[in-house]
């Protein structure tokens, strides 16, 4: 659910949230629209020419990632709540997933954005196998309703599974946020939940997994290598992304009640919102090596630009181009205040590729958070720490 997913272009802005769809998306998507137009649709309306059944396959499949993306909506708009910023919403092979710039500030917060999602799919779910309901118990005096009952036919129960697969209790599905804020709220002891919902995320893993092997090699199942391909793609995903849980937690619990402040730098290079790409790259980039430099007027910050921003401009259009015409506004960037604890910049380090955080406070930026200090910090901590600790 929560995560930051390169590859992807932007194709729509709602609430204010970028929804982008990854490239791996059009794989499954055209995957899903062969499967309902040669077996779904086909076993139940015989009668249809391929045509139609091909036109309401990608129809249908339309209004399922539709719903995906109102299943993300709604984690966002409850992570808003609780003034979680949420940049954008990705469409990608396995769903989709919200990247937020932070963790949850408690245990409610994470129970109730994490719940949100599921609720969702069930208020689909269930309205659409109504509407399937009255469709086809109308359909006798008006035909055209037949279309109308099979594609809510088809996101009902889908809408149902997706619900019902993210509430299983395991990191970093909804139900393992939902295990996590529960042991949280009751033990408070955050890292202690996440290390239980982890654990749970990794044994469901390993079961979808396995059952992915059955399909391939028809134990107990009948062979099916494409379910089965992309049943073990999908616990793969699902065991990275908890043991990744883990690792975080663990990192954490290193760097103990390290601060902020400490590691940052306040000697670092920025440059006003009005310079030009060129001039960025020509006196800072090239012969500072500076992957990242913040865009700040007078002592606020106002973004960041990078690499990846700057390689966005043809560079016959240097001259011409603005650092803020391209630079990832303050809105969508992950910061942190000088008395944060470290374990708070390596979740946000986590959730981002960028090489550093601002460090803002009163909305002034005071220093910076280089990704290399956290790592050369938590390596020496580990270097000293007593053998029983590690």
């Amino acid at each position: 659910m929560l995560a930051n997913v390169p590859g992807s272009i932007r194709v729509a802005r709602i609430f204010g949230i970028d929804i982008n769809i990854h490239f791996s998306w059009i794989v499954i998507f055209f995957f899903l629209v062969t499967n309902l137009s040669e077996s779904f649709y086909p076993d139940q309306f015989p009668q249809w020419s391929r045509q139609k059944t091909f036109v309401v396959s990608a129809v249908s499949a339309l209004l399922f990632f539709a719903s995906v993306v109102a299943h993300e909506l709604a984690h966002s708009l409850v992570a808003r709540r609780f003034q979680m910023t949420v940049s954008s919403i990705t469409l990608f092979m396995l769903g989709g997933v919200a990247s937020l710039t932070r963790e949850p500030p408690s245990a409610r917060a994470e129970f109730l954005m994490a719940s949100a999602g599921p609720f969702t799919s069930i208020v689909i779910g269930l309205a659409s196998v109504g509407i399937a309901f009255a469709a086809n118990a109308a359909q006798a005096s008006v035909p055209g309703l037949q279309v109308v009952a099979g594609v809510a036919g088809y996101l009902g129960p889908i809408n149902l599974v997706v619900a019902v697969f993210n509430l299983v209790p395991g990191f970093p599905l909804d139900g393992g946020r939902v295990l996590r804020a529960a042991i949280w709220g009751i033990t408070n002891d955050r890292g202690q939940a996440t290390r239980i919902a982890a654990r749970g995320g990794q044994l469901f893993a390993g079961l979808v997994f396995a059952f992915g092997v059955a399909f391939v090699f028809g134990i107990v199942v009948p062979q099916s290598e494409v379910q089965g391909i992309l049943y073990g793609f999908i616990g793969y995903f699902l065991w990275n992304a908890a043991s990744s849980s883990l690792q975080q937690e663990r990192l954490a619990s290193v760097v103990g009640g390290a601060k902020v402040a400490p590691l940052m730098t306040t000697d670092f290079r920025s440059t006003p919102p009005g310079v030009m790409v060129g001039q960025v790259i020509r006196d800072l980039v090239l012969p500072m090596n500076l992957r990242a430099i913040p865009v700040v007027s007078g002592d606020r910050l106002i973004g960041l630009i990078t690499i990846g921003d700057l390689r966005k401009v043809e560079q016959d259009r240097w001259a011409m181009t603005p650092v803020d015409q391209v630079m990832t506004p303050e809105s969508e960037l992950a910061t942190v205040l000088p008395d944060d604890a470290l374990g708070t910049a390596l979740e946000r380090f986590g959730a981002t590729d960028l090489p550093l955080l601002p460090v803002v406070k009163d909305g002034r930026l005071v220093g910076v958070l280089y990704r290399e200090a956290v790592i050369g910090y938590v390596r020496m901590q580990e270097m000293v720490a007593p053998q029983g600790r590690r």
